[in-house]
């Protein structure tokens, strides 16, 4: 066994001890045992296959931490093993986690949902910009699927809340598009109409509430800790399998993109949500509700929603082209979760802008094959 497999193998154990602690192991905790293992194994054969040098996993099942696993190295030479509290750009899974925020800082009367994205200064010559250009979620074209898009709508009076649902292009009231580009704008309309900087917001929020420490809101955070230091570079995988460190990206944080983060992390934002630490019964029940979805599924308050086999999956991806990808899904009715992210793209499926489709991730599909089944309690 190599030394990364005894590590991970290490990480499982531990996690499978704190989950039996102090009594014999029940047959539900044994056939758990043995999904763990097949899922960390299928876990890292994807690693090696698709030359991802670092990647961490999370699941969590009712508020609990009860499975982690470390794969891999996180530099080009091989010698800094990555851990459970190795960061990464965890691109767009920075939107839920910056959309609660936002909607606390709203409860508290701090901002107003209906703020136009207008308040920033200089949205209108954006929006001009954005509106006639090629990009498919900014001047319209054809989704990856061939679904039509429609352009932005520069006249329509955007707000917060258009944004944070992924509902600024074409006619008000039509179905979701996701785009990142306005949400990324959503921190300068905040501002723009006399609202706290975005990264006060989130942190105070989100991170201090979760006991987030030394996550890294942006480059510039004055208060990131030792995020940065703990960073797996990113790396950029070649058309012949092999990869080479990329650069980082100089954008800082906004409401899209931008945190730095380990998968324990993220869980832990996962745990205070779930113990309504974050948000008000109303805003839990209003995002992850039974209300019926449309057969291509939703974005709402910073959420993918979908129904996949008659269940409700909510969920985000990250991707940050040529650098880092994350999966982020939570699955309310079991009460579990699943948190993985990797220093290079190809945990990205390619996923679809007008749809919610996670189940064609082949590690999700891994994951709702194995766990997602009526015997699991």
């Amino acid at each position: 066994m190599t030394v990364n497999g005894l590590r991970g193998g290490i990480f499982m154990v531990l996690a499978m001890t704190a989950l039996c602690w102090g009594k014999p192991a029940s047959a539900a905790e044994e056939m758990d045992r043995a999904r763990f293992e097949k899922f960390g194994a299928y876990l890292s054969n994807f690693r090696k296959e698709n030359s991802i040098r670092a990647m961490t996993a999370v699941i969590v099942k009712d508020e609990k931490i009860v499975w982690e696993q470390a794969f891999g190295t996180s530099d080009d030479e091989g010698d800094i093993a990555t851990t459970m509290n190795t960061t990464f750009g965890i691109a767009s899974v920075t939107k839920p986690i910056a959309a609660t925020a936002i909607l606390a800082e709203a409860d508290k009367g701090g901002l107003y949902l209906d703020w136009l994205l207008a308040n920033d200064p200089r949205w209108a010559v954006f929006c001009s910009w954005f509106s006639g250009s090629t990009i498919p979620f900014g001047g319209g074209g054809k989704d990856s699927d061939g679904t039509m898009i429609q352009a932005v709508d520069c006249e329509r009076k955007l707000s917060l809340a258009d944004s944070l649902n992924m509902r600024v292009n074409g006619a008000a009231g039509s179905a979701f598009v996701y785009n990142p580009m306005t949400y990324a704008r959503i921190d300068r309309a905040i501002e723009g109409a006399g609202g706290r900087p975005l990264r006060a917001i989130v942190r105070d929020n989100v991170l201090n509430k979760a006991g987030m420490q030394n996550v890294a809101l942006g480059w510039h955070d004055p208060e990131g800790g030792s995020a940065l230091r703990l960073l797996a570079p990113p790396f950029t995988v070649q058309d012949n399998g092999r990869d080479i460190k990329a650069s980082h990206s100089d954008d800082d944080f906004r409401a899209a993109a931008g945190i730095r983060a380990s998968a324990r992390h993220v869980a832990k934002f996962d745990i205070a949500l779930d113990a309504g630490k974050l948000l008000s019964p109303e805003w839990m029940a209003r995002i992850f509700s039974d209300e019926k979805l449309p057969p291509r599924g939703d974005y709402r308050w910073g959420w993918f929603a979908q129904d996949w086999q008659g269940k409700r999956l909510y969920w985000h991806s990250g991707w940050e082209p040529d650098r880092y990808s994350a999966i982020y899904l939570k699955v309310p009715e079991k009460r579990l979760s699943l948190i993985l992210l990797a220093n290079n793209e190809n945990l990205w499926w390619g996923n679809a802008l007008s749809a919610a489709e996670i189940e064609k991730s082949p590690v999700v599909a891994e994951f709702l094959a194995e766990f997602f089944t009526p015997d699991l309690s």
